[in-house]
Formats: structure tokens, C-alpha cells, sequence
């Protein structure tokens, strides 16, 4: 292959921003003549993108605290939004992992940054409509892949009451959940994006809430798993909403390091990139070096690359450059 230019290599890479099919087979070329241009790829442990990734092969951009836009608020949208438009314009813009704080407010599952005064819930959407506007996305692009994690602040039947109906296997979405644990991904690895989309089963739904690791839990019948037992993930603050950033990367679990394997099974990696508070312009200052910190801080810390970035206001700063970089390889 012939030398690539970096704006072809840009204009490729963004045509293929689903990550699945023919495009997997474009990134896996670019990758090569990526590694003949550096000439670090393989002393580095980056080896080319397979024609056929996994989903531990790639890198998806994660909207943190989705829910919490300017779009969806209504009155609490000046209580420093994190992302500038409301769920369905963030999958049609790119975003492929949401992570969402669920909270029981007024006889509903509302999605909700929960601020005392400020915010305090009862207003907020509720979980039925999010995840309607997650199933319409589905239902538009065919290809796409979605991860939903769930900050959650709710029992097993107010979840199940809120969303049973939407999860149920007549349902939207029922019988597009992916659930690793019925899959054997422990056993024989996560599955290549092409087989998610041939099946069918192209959302992975993770909970914060560790007892949903039963199969017996109200939670995990719905489709949620228990994101400790599937993912490692970064301390979720690089600092104050102004000032020096902390780009050291450190597991935000004491219980299970950035470093865990399991024979055969590779956790995916959860990489938070974000400040207590999002104030402007400093996320979009920190979008920018995203991929600085995910190549030189983060993949180094966890022994792998990042799947998921998570970041604030996703418009600015271009984190998407990011994601589009991480997946012209694969790390062993």
C-alpha cells in the first residue's frame, strides 16, 4: 500500500464512524499504513484493526450524564449542563455509549443529575421516554451498536415497572439486549460487531447496582448487567471545574484494578474524562487532549486501550477525533 496522506486518512476514518462492516476492512488498511508512518504500532502492542473487530477491539464516544442536556432540563438546564442536546440528537451525532443516573422521583424512573435544590428530579424526563428514543435510534440505523450505563438510584421493581414493558421479549427493545452473561463472554470472549448486528442484539445495558449479578435479580431479568463484573473504569474526575487537570488514571474501584484479566475474557474499559463540574471553556480544552491522555496515560495504566470515552459536552473540542484515532488499531 502506498503512502496515505493524514487528511485521506481523515476523510476515511470519518466516513466510517459506525465502525462495522465494510468499514472495519477500510480502518484495518489505514492502520497499516499508520504503522508504517510511526513506526511504533507493533513495539507498542497496537496491531491493525481486524477486518471482523470485537467490541473490545474498538472505542466507542460515551456522552457522560446524558440526560443532564440543555435540551431536556427545561428549567434545571442552566445547573451546568454536560452534554448540549437531548439523547436522540446524541446517538444521531455520533455517540454510542450514554451513561444515565436513574433516580425514583414523583412515581416514576427519572433520568436525573440529581442537584439538592437545584434539581431535585421530580420534572426530569423519565426512563420510558429516553429509552423510546434509544429504541427509535435503533430502529433508524441498523448498524449501530449503543451501550446504556446506569448510575442507579433505584430498586429492582421501580425499574421494572418503569421499563418491564420496553425490556419485555415482545417489547421494543427486549429482543435487541445483548446480555453477555447468556452469550458465555466469559468464556469465549466478547463478540465481533457484525454478529451483534446479525442477531440483532445491539444494546448492552450495564447497572452500577452489584446485586444484579444474580440472575435471579429483577435488574438482571430486564437485561442489566452488573458493571463490575464486565468492565474496569478510571476515577470518574480529573479535578475542579477550572485549573490543572489529573491525568493520572487509577481504577475508581478499590475491589478491581484497571490491570484485571480473567483467562480468555477481557473486561472492556470504561475511560472517564471529565471534571467535577463542566464549565467552559475547560471541557473543551480537555476534549481536545483526549487522546494524548487515552494513548500515553490511560492505555498504559490498564495494560489496554480505553472502549469507551466519556466525556462532557461532546460538541466541543472534537473528542470524536479521538475515537476515530483509537480505531485505526487494536492493543493485545
Amino acid at each position: 500500500m502506498g503512502a496515505i496522506s493524514w487528511a485521506e486518512r481523515g476523510t476515511a476514518v470519518r466516513a466510517c464512524r459506525t465502525f462495522t462492516g465494510r468499514c472495519a476492512v477500510a480502518a484495518a488498511a489505514l492502520a497499516l499504513a499508520l504503522t508504517g508512518l510511526t513506526g511504533q504500532a507493533s513495539a507498542a502492542g497496537r496491531e491493525p484493526m481486524p477486518a471482523d473487530p470485537t467490541l473490545a477491539d474498538l472505542t466507542f464516544l460515551t456522552a457522560h450524564n446524558a440526560m443532564h442536556n440543555t435540551e431536556d432540563q427545561g428549567r434545571s438546564s442552566l445547573a451546568a449542563p454536560n452534554q448540549p442536546h437531548r439523547v436522540a440528537r446524541q446517538l444521531d451525532d455520533g455517540v454510542r455509549a450514554l451513561m444515565l443516573d436513574a433516580h425514583h422521583a414523583n412515581g416514576r424512573v427519572r433520568m436525573c443529575h440529581a442537584i439538592p435544590v437545584l434539581n431535585p428530579c421530580g420534572s426530569n424526563a423519565d426512563a420510558a421516554t429516553v429509552f423510546t428514543a434509544i429504541a427509535d435510534f435503533l430502529d433508524r440505523d441498523r448498524e449501530a451498536v449503543v451501550t446504556v450505563f446506569l448510575e442507579d438510584y433505584t430498586t429492582a421493581d421501580q425499574l421494572g415497572a418503569e421499563l418491564g414493558a420496553l425490556l419485555a421479549p415482545d417489547g421494543r427493545l427486549g429482543a435487541k439486549v445483548f446480555r453477555p452473561d447468556a452469550a458465555g463472554v466469559r468464556e469465549n470472549g466478547w463478540p465481533t460487531v457484525s454478529s451483534l448486528r446479525e442477531s440483532g442484539h445491539r444494546l448492552l445495558l450495564f447497572t452500577d447496582d452489584t446485586a444484579a449479578s444474580g440472575r435471579d435479580h429483577g435488574k438482571n431479568r430486564l437485561g442489566f448487567m452488573a458493571q463490575k463484573d464486565w468492565t474496569v473504569e478510571n476515577y470518574w474526575s480529573m479535578g475542579g471545574g477550572i485549573g490543572d487537570a489529573d491525568w493520572s488514571c487509577y481504577s475508581r474501584w478499590d475491589d478491581v484494578p484497571l490491570t484485571r484479566e480473567e483467562p480468555g475474557f477481557r473486561r472492556l474499559f470504561v475511560m472517564n474524562h471529565f471534571r467535577d463540574v463542566p464549565m467552559y471553556p475547560t471541557y473543551r480544552n480537555d476534549n481536545t487532549k483526549l487522546q494524548d491522555r487515552a494513548e500515553n496515560h490511560c492505555l498504559p495504566a490498564a495494560a489496554k486501550k480505553p472502549n469507551f470515552l466519556a466525556v462532557d459536552q461532546y460538541g466541543d473540542g472534537n473528542p470524536m477525533a479521538a475515537v476515530d484515532a483509537l480505531n485505526t488499531y487494536t492493543y493485545r
